[in-house]
């Protein structure tokens, strides 16, 4: 795994970078997105960002104009050579069967749940800091980021590389909109739309099967000496909202707090008729460290005092609920229909 210096991947930790994307960035959902050109248009609300000069475009026929948060890109029709520069993106391509052919390290070789790469995904290193050398010796024809993931003085440089478009969207809560504006990039709004049929599908099953309303869901994370709950505005918040579940009060958030730290003496705050931990099975030393945290935590008196963990209704889970899209919230939505269905 490529070496991570950045605040961002601080330690190369995913869920540390995680966290920081999280409590650096608040998010409006008013953003939005402009896709112009081919007879698509969505709304955006991208406010006084400079254009920075993007390289000349093969014609007109031949490729749409795109609106979005850093500028206006000329983008070719159908791209194949893709790099993607955030963790969201990643999983929104390769849902809809488009495979990147670079991306941070740091998501594929944690990320077990991706299908698998037909062709090896380079590694462009941290996203907010990328090698402007390796990525122009790959020859993209389009780079795909968020917000999140770089600023406008970074897109300045990757748009002398190739056409370069920044969502102005966040993909803890937005990850739904997000594979829709790569559908509409690419071309593959059929596939977009069935994706979302078939999650919504799913949901009902679920909802079907169980008065879930009534069912208290904590989920948490350990790592080092850090212990973290996800509050509603994230990823896995969007799902089990969606799936009728309750949460603890503590986790609901306030506005747009996304991760709340606990404190070892406030441990009881991870409490819930059932308690999803986060457990990566992936080799890297990133799952390595929170399986390790974990298994101290299991060891730690006060933790076999919460009602979660006497009543037998702890249950690990793997990296994608950290989050990243339909595939992930399908695999969730396994998790529940296992957990919390069948075995009531």
């Amino acid at each position: 795994m490529a070496n991570h210096n950045s605040s961002l991947l601080s330690g190369q930790r995913l869920m540390k970078s995680i966290q920081t994307i999280i409590h650096k960035h608040s998010f409006n959902r008013q953003r939005r997105f402009f896709l112009m050109g081919a007879g698509a248009l969505i709304a955006s609300a991208c406010a006084g960002t400079a254009q920075t000069e993007e390289p000349s475009p093969v014609s007109a026929s031949e490729t749409n104009q795109i609106q979005h948060a850093f500028g206006t890109t000329e983008v070719v029709a159908n791209p194949s050579r893709i790099v993607v520069l955030d963790y969201f993106t990643v999983e929104a391509l390769m849902v809809l069967g488009v495979q990147p052919i670079a991306a941070p390290a740091i998501i594929v070789d944690n990320l077990l749940h991706l299908p698998p790469a037909e062709n090896e995904i380079v590694d462009v290193g941290n996203p907010r800091e990328p090698s402007l050398e390796r990525l122009a010796a790959l020859k993209p024809d389009l780079i795909l980021a968020t917000k999140l993931s770089i600023e406008e003085d970074t897109y300045g440089m990757l748009s002398r590389i190739a056409p370069t478009v920044v969502f102005d969207n966040d993909g803890f809560t937005e990850w739904q909109e997000l594979t829709q504006l790569c559908a509409e990039l690419m071309g593959k709004e059929a596939e977009a739309a069935q994706l979302k049929t078939e999650y919504e599908a799913k949901l009902q099953a679920f909802k079907s099967q169980l008065d879930a309303g009534q069912i208290e869901v904590s989920i948490a994370v350990f790592n080092n000496e850090q212990i973290s709950v996800f509050s509603q505005n994230t990823f896995i918040g969007t799902v089990l909202e969606a799936a009728g579940l309750s949460r603890p009060p503590k986790q609901m958030g306030d506005g747009d707090t996304t991760m709340l730290p606990i404190s070892l003496e406030l441990l009881n705050q991870i409490d819930g008729d059932v308690l999803f931990v986060i457990n990566p099975q992936s080799q890297t030393d990133i799952a390595a460290d929170v399986r390790a945290a974990l298994e101290k935590m299991k060891a730690n008196p006060l933790w076999n005092k919460l009602n979660v963990v006497q009543a037998q209704q702890v249950y690990e889970v793997d990296a994608y609920w950290f989050g990243m899209g339909y595939i992930a919230a399908n695999l969730v939505l396994d998790d529940l229909m296992k957990y919390i269905v069948k075995a009531s």
